[in-house]
């Protein structure tokens, strides 16, 4: 389907938006985002850790199995350990993003009702009635179809790779690699949308394939996705990037001088500087759907999409099915009461 030309935001009066949605409520939205967000990467980064030495301990298990000094059924405890570890870890990642996407979402209901405060009890009524089955489908079909963008990509640069060994080789890896995470990052910014579109349409998912929610956006985001660039470049990766030198910075001067005071200082204040504008990101995010949305038909991006509910349940298969025998049987008694008619004549 052809898609015309659609609105874009100014970046300016995009920002003086935001900060409106934003400063009135960022304290009471501040302390639970930043809060759980804290709480979750920790919790990440000490599985990753035990993870990690798992793992090495299996390693040096398994060299040891070699020689006959431990016993195989401990390489299997260290594997299932392992697999628990990476279980949870997936687990509390889609947790997280629920959690993200309900905070979007009372952004988003904040702009619809101004008088709505977002806060931790406000996130937590969405969160709890977030349809998280369907999210979860969502979040696999971008998955799936950012995978099988980058695979063709991923194959080439292996296979040269492995083929060559020449500095002009090896460059020629890095520039299809680079390639690839244009294409990825491409691919993200088209289904950007995908969670916001299903909202708008979610009475109509039932018993609908969730990828409908990426071909909208898909179609939501044609001619756009500079703009959305430009937007999520200036307001939320440039002030991280500035913040992280600043106090990346200090952190590696700290472990370049052996000064580990300025080394935990720096660490600490960046990531407490990143929880704090958390609630930013979340808001932009809800922001520019809410101006795009009121700028498009949003009818239109779904058209196509949604299977009919006769197909759904069945009954357009079984009318087209016995249609003609009703039909044949109607004729057959019409003519069957001719036939009586003219005897009685």
């Amino acid at each position: 389907m052809k898609i015309e030309k659609q609105a874009k935001i100014p970046v300016k009066g995009f920002i003086s938006s935001l900060k409106e949605l934003v400063k009135p409520s960022y304290l009471r939205a501040m302390w639970p985002i930043a809060g759980i967000s804290i709480i979750f990467f920790a919790v990440l980064s000490i599985l990753s850790i035990l993870t990690t030495s798992i793992q090495a301990s299996m390693t040096m298990s398994m060299m040891m199995m070699m020689y006959g000094a431990i016993s195989p059924l401990s390489i299997a405890a260290s594997l299932i350990e392992i697999l628990l570890m990476v279980a949870i870890i997936i687990a509390l990642s889609f947790g997280y993003s629920f959690f993200s996407l309900a905070s979007q979402y009372t952004y988003l209901d904040k702009l619809a009702h101004p008088e709505q405060p977002v806060s931790a009890g406000s996130i937590w009524l969405h969160f709890k009635h977030l349809r998280k089955n369907q999210v979860l489908r969502i979040a696999l079909y971008i998955a799936l179809f950012t995978f099988l963008w980058s695979l063709p990509l991923n194959i080439v640069a292996n296979l040269v790779s492995l083929r060559v060994t020449t500095s002009a080789g090896l460059i020629a890896v890095q520039v299809i690699r680079l390639i690839n995470d244009i294409i990825i990052f491409w691919k993200s910014i088209e289904y950007s949308q995908a969670y916001f579109l299903y909202r708008e349409k979610q009475p109509q998912f039932l018993g609908q394939s969730m990828r409908h929610a990426l071909t909208a956006s898909r179609r939501f985001m044609t001619g756009r996705k500079w703009n959305y660039f430009g937007i999520i470049l200036l307001v939320d990766v440039l002030p991280i990037v500035i913040w992280a030198l600043i106090f990346g910075g200090l952190a590696y001067y700290g472990i370049y001088t052996a000064t580990y005071v300025l080394t935990y200082v720096g660490l600490i204040v960046f990531v407490l500087g990143l929880a704090c504008y958390l609630p930013v990101i979340f808001a932009t995010g809800a922001l520019y759907y809410n101006e795009m949305q009121t700028k498009t038909d949003v009818d239109v991006m779904f058209k196509e999409t949604f299977k009919p509910v006769a197909e759904l349940t069945g009954e357009a298969y079984v009318h087209e099915l016995y249609v003609e025998d009703q039909a044949v049987e109607q004729t057959t008694s019409t003519e069957n009461e001719e036939h009586e008619a003219k005897k009685d004549k």
